[in-house]
């Protein structure tokens, strides 16, 4: 039987990751960065756009925003003389700028150059430092997606700017047709059938909650770091996720029990023999609940949905819902 797994990534990307870079993947778009960059800011934008923000150590480095077409074309010259417009003043600002060559088809890049007098490492003096940035558009040929990107590349950063966004435009993968979108970012990797939107983050250090939704079910999807710390010695990870499930609270209905391993059952709570109040209004009275230790990475994954017909299951992929064969 084959196992169409939730962390199954094989195939989801055209490009091989190379040494020294990682990939981000968020609502329907893929691209690589240097390994030591991660998210920062993720937000909604109006007309379906988004938004992420990706800083390393000391600052942010990376903005995006991007839009996607739903009923009809984009009207991409009207879109991209705004974001133009944005970008005059650095222009106007700019020491030096160049167009950047040798990107793909649809994409259009800028180097900015700026100098200026700043104190040198011993302080006795000045010198003058350059820091750049780069601005790219992507621009889909059929019109169905809208790309801006900006770099910011200070003085005592590594990369080469021109490379930088050369190896980001190459890399970049439209996902908006895949029947399963990937999210890559932080220690977290997976692919969730597109039908199910995501509508709620949660990060903190050591716990990454998402939820996911499609026709009032809901999908919560827990990666918890660091396993071996937290399961202790004799303690089976359904036990542990039981424990930390009906702490939480966020499913009132149920209460949670280990079945196995990594096996969960559930039974209604007494006060919502009927349901509760939340499960009343969506008629999603059933649930899959599971987890699964990767020890190869020390983490634990938890998952809980709620879903009113046995078929909603075969909506999600392994381990939640059923394995398909």
């Amino acid at each position: 039987m084959k196992t169409d797994s939730l962390h199954n990534m094989v195939g989801c990307y055209a490009h091989p990751l190379p040494e020294g870079e990682r990939r981000i993947a968020w609502q329907g778009i893929s691209f690589m960065v240097p390994a030591n960059w991660d998210m920062a800011v993720y937000k909604s934008l109006r007309r379906g756009g988004h938004r992420v923000e990706l800083e390393d150590e000391y600052s942010i480095r990376l903005e995006s925003e991007w839009i996607r077409a739903h009923k009809k074309q984009l009207k991409l010259k009207r879109i991209m003389k705004r974001y133009e417009d944005a970008a005059k003043p650095l222009t106007l600002k700019a020491d030096d700028y160049h167009d950047v060559p040798d990107l793909p088809a649809g994409w259009h890049a800028t180097h900015f150059i700026f100098k200026e007098t700043a104190p040198d490492a011993s302080g006795d003096k000045l010198e003058i430092v350059q820091h750049d940035l780069v601005t790219a558009f992507y621009l889909c040929p059929e019109s169905s997606i809208f790309g801006f990107f900006l770099l910011h590349i200070m003085p005592e950063d590594r990369e080469e700017p021109v490379a930088l966004v050369q190896r980001l435009a190459a890399s970049f993968q439209d996902h908006g047709k895949d029947a399963r979108l990937p999210y890559e970012l932080f220690d977290i990797a997976f692919r969730i059938p597109r039908k199910w939107a995501l509508i709620q983050t949660q990060f903190d250090i050591g716990v990454k909650l998402m939820v996911f939704t499609w026709r009032l079910r809901r999908c919560y999807l827990w990666h918890f770091s660091c396993a071996d710390i937290f399961l202790k010695d004799g303690q089976t990870p359904a036990e542990w996720a039981c424990g930390y499930l009906n702490g939480a609270r966020l499913l009132k209905g149920p209460v949670f029990y280990p079945d196995g391993d990594e096996a969960i059952r559930w039974k209604r709570r007494k006060p919502f023999l009927f349901g509760h109040r939340e499960e009343i209004a969506t008629l999603c009275y059933k649930y899959d609940v599971g987890c699964r230790l990767i020890e190869a990475e020390n983490k634990l994954i938890v998952w809980a949905c709620n879903y009113r017909s046995e078929s909603d299951r075969d909506t999600l992929p392994a381990p939640l819902g059923r394995a398909v064969g």
